[in-house]
Parts: C-alpha cells; structure tokens; sequence
C-alpha cells in the first residue's frame, strides 16, 4: 500500500510540468504561446526554428508570458521549445496551402479594439477562479492525504 502511495505521488508529480505548445500560423507570421499544465506561461523559454532538414531558421526567447511571434516563408519546419530542466517539446508546422478564398465579415477596427478588451477582461475573471480552484484542489489533496494516514493507522491497529 505504501509503495502505491509514493508511486501515486510520484506519476502525479510528472504531469505537474509537463510543457504544452499552442501555434497559430497565419500569412507567413507564426504564433507561439508554451506554457506548462498548471496554465503558467513559460518564461524566457529558448525557441528554434528549424527547416526539416535540421538547419536553423531562426531562434529567439518568450516573453513574460510564455508567446512568441515570428516572420516565416517556408512551407513546413519544426518549432522547438525548451524550458530547461528536461522540459522540451517538438511540433512539426506545415503551411496549408488552398486556393479557395475566404470572406470574412470585414469589422471596424474600434469594434475589434472594444471586442478584445472584454475578451481581456473575461480572461482574466477566469484566471482569478483558476487560482481559486488550485487552492482549493491543494486543501483537498491534503484532506485525503490526512484521510489516507487515518485508514492506514487505524488499520494497523
């Protein structure tokens, strides 16, 4: 039972940094946002672009908020990020190339502003409630750790 515990704990503790990419590539301009499970962002990561034949692009670091954009005219290449401490992850991107045309409902620019403020402004209601949720995850977790000590002691008895 011991051993299940501390295995337990242990697999818990690997998912806890796993490192997560999110790209957008749009008319030759590539977005990069890395942030780690837990939502935070992933800081002064070091990033290289790569073509697929392993050499070099360009290479740059993530701002404060784990994003990252870049000028690119090639048609598929990797994106490499590293947090250090092990923390790597690889995706391949390759430009979709599609002759059809898409029209899109063409916004005033001050709707769009006022559009992307209240989207800020609900990002940051949720990222309130997430804290919310991991302290009360945290208190949880201790519960049962506590509840678990209770049933072994008991049963030792």
């Amino acid at each position: 039972m011991k051993i299940f515990l501390i295995l337990t704990i242990f697999v818990l503790q690997l998912f806890a940094h796993k490192l997560n990419l999110f790209t957008t590539y749009e008319k030759d301009t590539l977005f990069i946002s890395a942030y780690f499970a837990s939502g935070n962002g992933c800081q002064n990561c070091k990033i290289k672009i790569e073509d697929e034949t392993g050499q070099l692009i360009q290479k740059a670091f993530t701002n404060t908020q784990g994003e990252a954009s870049f000028n690119i005219n090639k048609n598929s290449f990797y994106i490499l990020v590293d947090a250090g401490g092990g923390h790597i992850v690889k995706e391949k991107i390759t430009k979709e190339i599609s002759d059809k045309i898409v029209k899109e409902e063409k916004k005033p620019l001050n709707s769009l502003e006022e559009e992307n403020l209240k989207l800020k402004a609900k990002v940051k209601a949720l990222e309130e409630k997430l804290e919310k949720l991991e302290f009360l995850k945290t208190i949880f977790a201790l519960f049962i750790i506590f509840g678990i000590f209770y049933i072994l002691k008991r049963v030792k008895k």
